[in-house]
């Protein structure tokens, strides 16, 4: 199997894959965007693939829409020196937004 072929197996078992794509892409993060970005994490916080999507989304660097139950704000601010190791290191990753995150 190739890496290819691995990723599109992956990507096949995420809950986003019988969703609306435009659930995961708001226009903005304030008023009805704020709803489409909650019922996104809602979608995303049942994912069997949540951890690695995240993963992926941070490696891609700066993408649009929710990833991993993320929004690109939240995983810029995930992205600075150390905090990624340490939030994967205490497992925090998959257990709530960073919002809700004290940034240490």
């Amino acid at each position: 199997m190739t890496a290819l072929d691995n990723r599109a197996e992956l990507w096949s078992r995420a809950a986003c894959s019988t969703s609306d794509p435009e659930i995961f892409f708001p226009i903005s993060s304030c008023g009805p965007a704020a709803v489409q970005v909650a019922r996104a994490k809602v979608i995303c916080a049942h994912c069997e693939i949540r951890q690695e999507c995240l993963e992926y989304a941070i490696d891609a660097g700066p993408i649009q829409g929710i990833w991993g139950g993320m929004t690109e704000h939240e995983r810029r601010l995930f992205r600075q020196p150390g905090r990624r190791a340490r939030v994967f290191a205490q497992g925090r990753a998959t257990r709530r937004p960073l919002a809700r995150q004290a940034v240490t």
